[in-house]
């Protein structure tokens, strides 16, 4: 539960409701009600050929130029010859507003706004005049309606006027005497001068209606408004259209809102409450033991005390679940992929267009889908890799003569995969390779033959065809390390490491190469995921050894003269130490080339990466921070997982556990960092990466004790788990998958024994301490520690 004693004061202190695509932002006040309502699918612009045509030439000159060390000269080229035409993609819009000005008989007093996470609604309660009034709002995934239900303890005393509004592309009317209309058309907030860009830039459409049902009292439509009187009770459903799901918006909402209509609310509750937990109720982590020490304070109250640096692990708890909440919210199938800001956002001109930012920001939104056991809402991260298939084809071709297909650091609701924005940001073609590790991931969880063969497969392989053609030989001479096959090394690029820059031997700041360490580090996952899945199915021999080829000439994960990953294919000085991506960690997490166990050396090396990127004030936003949180979990380092979890709500995070990207309270809202850092309190309790399943890894002092349920692994088990004193008791994994899998015990225990249907089970040893044993579909085993 989050809980308040005051309304919102802006929209950065409302509280979040969503069905996957339908949001909206609850202010809680009780004169004059807001709440700010969005739809996943606005978006202005439109589908277009936005390549460059420039640059199927620009790239091998660019790419020579940099071979050559002419950084500046390949850089000015990739300017003017790569990036997209034009260069701003579309952006998501908001839908607008839900206002109720209300007359109340008094002073509010006795106020409390509230955020259920167990059953996703809102409340607000207060008292006037001696009468206290009770609203509830959620959105529900079942009936496609927002719904807000007014109660009072006396009869005759609600009365309000209600309305639609937006900042700008719309008009409103009433409907009969009690419905709200308000249509138009998602528009750029400054139109572009070019009248053919113009035309490319009027957007979707939109119709929303909202039926205002009161129990007694009179309704009347004036004034554009819809006018309630003396009512005992009221229930309003919110509904949307937009053009790019329904060519008949119109008719579309009348059928929703008729079948909600013929629902009572309670009804309509208990529906929503019963899908909604459906999804939550799944798994389900306490790390906190005995009762809240400060349950009767609020939650702000209790984020500025986080902010002072005192401790709150009941709040880190609540933290967790919120991005549980959160995802489940914005992310269902069906529905569009969670952008930038979940689907909440209040703006025509939102901050980085709310779009899908895929060098980072739209993975770390689904980091933690499969492991606590949301993979369906997974989905719409993988039909938004479809989405990019056919204009990312379009592009790999023209700008690369690749098959296969290519995403750079953005793409939208159309799918689009040029480059945008300069090149410190577009050049970077790996966007599609990040993406399609998710479809290996889940195969990874669920064991599902059918989902490879039919829905990652040809991703999988698409990459393959793209990476084979995308790399070049490079010269002997320019990577400042390793030692290269006979044939030399393959290299991507033209190409960066995103966001970040480097100096120059002459002083110059520079962000393009070739080879940037994480280009490597997602190549060589992709491609050997490609092999084993290519394997496992039995088809595409040729391209598997083609493949293979390629991955042999691959330069491997550099250390620098320093010790630390080298993040460029030479030991640059950076321009920001304490960048806020650790791209070049990528391979430690979400990837697995580095492990402790497996590659102690490199994890030496990523561990003094990731210490001096903190040193020089890493982790500036709320999603940085959280992909500290889950590098040191896989560093196995519980202590910094946990300070980094807790600088996270200290740094980046609002009063109502809203995430920032940045440090300062005027910086704006992103759902990233609450999404990574629920990832990272999994990965701290459980891992399964790299063939191993791993109990307890990065467990901080401030645990000692708790339990886990329903979390899934790789290898197709859902776990559960008690510890106590620090020490891991018992656990139960049932199978979904047969196979052999290997199992790890806490740091300082052992596996003491598996049983099946109460008799131990024959187990080998796999090394370091860790046991083998062969899992059937369908059984359950109970784990004991010692």
């Amino acid at each position: 539960m989050l809980w308040f004693t005051r309304p919102a004061a802006e929209w950065t202190a409302a509280l979040p409701v969503g069905n996957g695509w339908l949001g909206g932002m609850v202010f809680g006040i009780p004169g004059k009600e807001q709440v700010q309502i969005s739809d996943d699918g606005l978006w202005d612009g439109q589908a277009r050929n936005r390549n460059n045509p420039a640059a199927g030439k620009a790239v091998p000159e660019i790419r020579r130029l940099l071979f050559e060390g002419k950084v500046m000269e390949a850089q000015q080229l990739a300017q003017s010859s790569m990036l997209a035409i034009p260069v701003r993609l579309p952006m998501n819009e908001t839908l607008g507003d839900l206002w109720l000005d209300i007359d109340l008989p008094g002073e509010a007093t006795a106020y409390r706004r509230e955020l259920d996470l167990r059953n996703a609604i809102s409340s607000v309660r207060f008292e006037a005049g001696g009468v206290r009034f009770h609203r509830e709002y959620w959105s529900s995934a079942p009936d496609k309606v927002l719904v807000i239900r007014m109660k009072a303890s006396c009869k005759s005393a609600i009365s309000f006027a209600a309305r639609l509004s937006r900042p700008a592309s719309f008009a409103t009317k009433t409907m009969g005497e009690n419905r709200l209309v308000m249509t138009g058309i998602a528009l750029p907030v400054t139109p572009p001068k070019d009248p053919e860009t113009q035309e490319h830039n009027v957007g979707i459409s939109f119709h929303c209606e909202a039926v205002i049902m009161p129990q007694g009292g009179t309704v009347h439509a004036a004034d554009g408004q819809v006018h309630v009187s003396g009512a005992d009770a009221v229930t309003i459903l919110l509904t949307n259209a937009t053009n790019h799901r329904t060519p008949d918006m119109k008719t579309a909402c009348e059928a929703v809102l008729k079948d909600a209509m013929a629902r009572s609310g309670r009804e309509l509750r208990t529906r929503h409450v019963q899908d909604y937990r459906g999804y939550f109720d799944r798994s389900d982590v306490k790390f906190t033991s005995g009762s809240d020490p400060l349950a009767t304070m609020p939650t702000d109250e209790r984020v500025m005390r986080m902010k002072q640096g005192k401790s709150d692990e009941f709040l880190l708890e609540t933290y967790y679940h919120f991005g549980r909440y959160m995802l489940i919210s914005s992310s269902r199938p069906g529905a569009l992929a969670a952008n930038l800001q979940g689907i909440w956002n209040k703006f025509i001109n939102p901050p980085w267009g709310c779009k899908y930012t895929v060098n980072i920001n739209a993975e770390m939104n689904y980091w933690m889908a499969e492991a606590a056991n949301l993979a369906d809402v997974h989905e719409p991260l993988f039909d938004l890799l479809d989405m990019t298939r056919g204009p990312g084809t379009i592009t790999a071709q023209d700008y690369y003569k690749a098959r296969g297909f290519v995403v750079h650091h953005n793409t939208d609701i159309w799918g689009d995969a040029v480059p945008i924005d300069g090149v410190p940001y577009g050049i970077w073609a790996m966007g599609a390779n990040w993406l399609s590790t998710h479809l290996w991931e889940h195969y990874q969880f669920s064991g599902d033959r059918l989902f490879l063969e039919r829905r990652a497969y040809p991703v999988l392989r698409d990459m393959a065809l793209f990476l084979a053609d995308y790399v070049v030989p490079a010269p002997k001479d320019y990577l400042s390390y390793g030692n290269p096959p006979p044939e030399g090394y393959l290299v991507t690029g033209p190409s960066l490491s995103p966001e970040n820059s480097y100096y120059l031997p002459d002083g110059k700041r520079a962000s393009l190469c070739m080879a940037p360490t994480m280009d490597i580090e997602i190549t060589r996952a992709v491609l050997t995921q490609f092999i084993e899945a290519s394997e496992l199915l039995g088809g595409d021999g040729e391209l598997r050894e083609e493949a293979r080829a390629v991955l042999k000439r691959t330069p491997s994960i550099p250390i620098s003269p320093e010790g630390r990953i080298q993040e460029w294919p030479r030991d640059y000085k950076e321009t920001d130490p304490g960048h806020r991506h650790q791209s070049h960690l990528w391979a430690l997490f979400p990837g697995y080339e580095i492990t402790p166990q497996g590659t102690p050396e490199l994890a030496k090396a990523a561990r003094k990466s990731l210490e001096r990127r903190l040193e020089y004030g890493g982790g500036s936003t709320g999603w940085s921070r959280a992909w500290i949180v889950n590098l040191w979990a896989r560093l196995e380092d519980g202590e910094q997982a946990h300070k980094q979890l807790n600088q996270l709500l200290m740094w980046s995070t609002l009063p109502n556990l809203l995430d920032v990207c940045g440090e300062k309270p005027t910086s704006y809202y992103q759902i990233d960092g609450n999404l990574g850092g629920a990832a990272g309190v999994i990965e701290m309790l459980v891992q399964s990466h790299a063939g191993v399943l791993r109990f307890l890894p990065a467990l901080p002092g401030a645990w000692p004790e708790g339990r886990l349920r329903g979390i899934r692994a790789r290898g197709g088990f859902t776990v559960d788990l008690a510890w106590d004193g620090g020490k891991a008791r018992r656990a139960t994994l049932r199978s979904t998958w047969s196979g052999e899998r290997v199992l790890a015990a806490p740091p300082g225990q052992r596996i003491a024994t598996i049983l099946l249907r109460g008799k131990p089970v024959t187990v080998e040893s796999a090394g370091d301490g860790n046991v083998l044993f062969h899992a059937m579909n369908g059984e359950t085993y109970k784990v004991t520690f010692a």
